[in-house]
């Protein structure tokens, strides 16, 4: 089990500040998924991102563009929730597809000694 400090936790709070984050977070739970699936699903989803001051800002996650999608993965990345597992072959000739996965199974924060 990773045993997190005060910033990593502000690192985690921020990075997971809107519900399109933890949207991404719970459909990686089943397994690593690609970009192309992640995103799939958040269109498919119906759920508003709800207080994002960010890229989606209040979009229902069916409308959510790719580059604003893109910016939720790195910032999720960015805060070592989610790491890069493998690169899987386009089937058209195109740039490999990324693979993510969780990159913890569960944090806590030790508040006191």
């Amino acid at each position: 089990m990773k045993e997190i400090d005060f910033s990593d936790f502000v690192n985690f709070a921020k990075a997971l500040h809107c519900q399109s984050r933890y949207l991404i977070v719970e459909f990686l739970r089943s397994g690593p998924k690609t970009s192309d699936q992640l995103y799939k699903l958040m269109k498919e989803s119906k759920i508003q991102a709800g207080k994002c001051k960010g890229e989606c800002k209040n979009q229902i996650n069916q409308n959510m563009k790719k580059p604003a999608f893109y910016y939720h993965l790195r910032e999720l990345e960015s805060a070592g929730i989610i790491e890069l597992q493998d690169y899987k072959p386009s089937e058209k000739k195109k740039a490999p597809k990324k693979v993510w996965r969780l990159k913890i199974d569960k944090f806590f924060m030790k508040v006191n000694e």
